[in-house]
Formats: structure tokens, sequence, C-alpha cells
């Protein structure tokens, strides 16, 4: 593939982005996780559920990894729009 080919391939996958879900009972769509995500959250719960730190504590910390997530994932794909738009 050449460079160009692949500088495409890479914008469209930013501008897709990641796989997400709607919440039930609403029309709100969320972002999940990729592997890595989940494997940190899944530490998260694991910490609060063996008691090394506090579960106002975990939701706090989560709660904040998530948002942050968020904006940067709809940040990249604005970037990638921003791109595919001028190109």
């Amino acid at each position: 593939m050449s460079a160009s080919g692949q500088t495409h391939h890479n914008i469209k996958r930013l501008r897709h982005g990641a796989p997400a879900a709607t919440v039930p009972g609403t029309r709100k769509r969320i972002t999940l996780p990729d592997r890595a995500g989940l494997i940190w959250y899944a530490g998260v719960g694991a910490m609060t559920a063996l008691e090394l730190i506090e579960w106002p504590i975990a939701l706090l910390i989560a709660g904040t990894h998530f948002v942050e997530n968020h904006v940067h994932n709809r940040d990249v794909q604005q970037l990638a729009e921003g791109i595919d738009a001028g190109a």
C-alpha cells in the first residue's frame, strides 16, 4: 500500500472511531473502550473488590477516565473529519 493509501486508511479508521453502543431506553450512544481500556477498568474493579481502594474513589477514577477518553475520541474524530474534508 502506498503512503497516500495508508494515510487515507488511517484517517478513515480515525473518522469512524471505536465501536459504540446505544444506552437502553435512550438514544444516547457511548463509545466502548478498546481492549486496553477494558483491562484498565477491570483492574480498577479488582482493586475495589480487594478493598485496596474504596468504591467512591474507584467511581471517581473510572468516571474521570471515561470522560477524558470520550473528549479525546471526539477531538480525534473531528480532526480526522477536517483532514478528510481538506483532502
